[in-house]
């Protein structure tokens, strides 16, 4: 790093040419000046050097959080994230984070206000989502910490987002009985889109994974299908790419019923491209509209809505038969090792969103147990010969 001075009237300054920014490239400078003479300007400035190379100087800086997050966007998420993680990271930004936080200056914030500003959202929002908002924030303030030079700490490793899962919040997860979901079926077995709720429940998987189903994906000989793309609509349009994690690209198993449900959906699509003929929009998709192209998610939100008020069963969200699958492997005794594979999940991640529904597995465990033993505890001790 390089400093230079220079006498401006009676007085001389000393200029620093600091590194470029991360976010900008634009170049930086630090000056003052007002020192009597030369040597005393040069020895300030080897001060003030020696300060930047040990990290121990920020720039002071007028600009707002609102105007930091802009920039953060701009040059550091759209060119680095996948299109529908920027969008994500985006809608946070501008529809949760500027409201509140974006007016205040970037140096003048500190993790209190951090703190009090995840308070509030947990009054209106649910635990997975403000963590999610919480890791935005993160990485948009970390890098203003170890690259952009405009923090002089990490403020975010003061703000944790550990803590137990109050009731409340575990009442956001909500599933269906198998009751509820095999009534659910039944009722909608002649929807066009009836392929989709059937994947959802008996598969566990996300809709941006059933949308991007393809036939090539399937494997009925050995009854399984392969989750290796997602379809998702953001503001820019459709985004089809892979899954955001190693664990999300897996091999589910399939039972009789959903392969009856998809060889069922095979002929369909054959009829269609059929009646179609060249205007059909071959992209090898399952679940796609009769002339083949993708579906937009809402459409889905849609007439699961209407059918679920047509099936008079409790309304839960689309993103819940996820986790009325989970709650169903759950209830059947399988291995949650083994249910957060299927779910395309690390253990560790299962075992902290669904463990709550663990200790009513372990009565009926318990009560599976004495039932056992009591069989034997009732039979007569046979005598013993001397």
């Amino acid at each position: 790093m390089k400093g230079h001075v220079y006498q401006r009237g009676k007085t001389y300054t000393y200029v620093i040419d600091l590194p470029s920014d991360s976010l900008t490239s634009g170049r930086r400078q630090k000056s003052k000046g007002g020192f009597k003479t030369e040597k005393e300007a040069w020895s300030a400035c080897h001060i003030k050097i020696a300060e930047i190379e040990k990290g121990m100087h920020v720039d002071d800086s007028k600009i707002t959080v609102k105007e930091y997050l802009e920039e953060y966007l701009e040059t550091h998420a759209e060119p680095n994230f996948k299109p529908t993680s920027y969008d994500t990271e985006k809608t946070i930004i501008e529809a949760r984070i500027i409201p509140v936080l974006g007016k205040i200056k970037l140096q003048a914030l500190t993790p209190r206000t951090i703190k009090t500003f995840y308070a509030e959202l947990r009054k209106k929002y649910s635990k997975e989502y403000v963590k999610g908002i919480h890791g935005v924030l993160k990485r948009a303030l970390r890098l203003a910490y170890s690259e952009s030079g405009l923090l002089s700490e990490d403020i975010m490793s003061k703000v944790s987002m550990r803590s137990k899962v109050n009731a409340n919040e575990q009442k956001e997860m909500q599933f269906w009985t198998v009751e509820e979901f095999t009534h659910f079926l039944k009722s909608s077995k002649h929807h066009v889109h009836y392929i989709v709720f059937s994947l959802a429940i008996y598969t566990g998987m996300r809709r941006g994974e059933i949308l991007g189903l393809r036939w090539r994906d399937i494997d009925f000989d050995n009854r399984e299908l392969k989750v290796i793309q997602t379809v998702n609509w953001t503001r820019s349009g459709l985004v089809v790419q892979r899954p955001k994690t190693v664990d999300s690209i897996r091999r589910v198993k399939l039972f009789q019923a959903v392969i009856d449900d998809l060889q069922e959906r095979y002929e369909q699509v054959q009829k269609l491209k059929e009646e179609y003929g060249d205007k059909y929009e071959d992209n090898d998709l399952v679940c796609c509209y009769p002339y083949g192209g993708y579906i937009k998610p809402k459409r889905i939100t849609e007439g699961y809505g209407v059918l679920t008020k047509k099936a008079e069963i409790k309304k839960i969200r689309f993103h819940d038969l996820r986790h009325t699958h989970a709650s169903f492997l759950l209830k059947i005794g399988i291995n949650p090792k083994v249910a957060a594979e299927r779910l395309g999940m690390t253990p560790a991640m299962f075992n902290e969103r669904y463990s709550h529904l663990l200790p009513t597995m372990q009565d009926e465990a318990v009560d599976r147990i004495e039932a056992e033993l009591n069989k034997y505890s009732e039979k007569p001790l046979e005598p013993v010969d001397n």
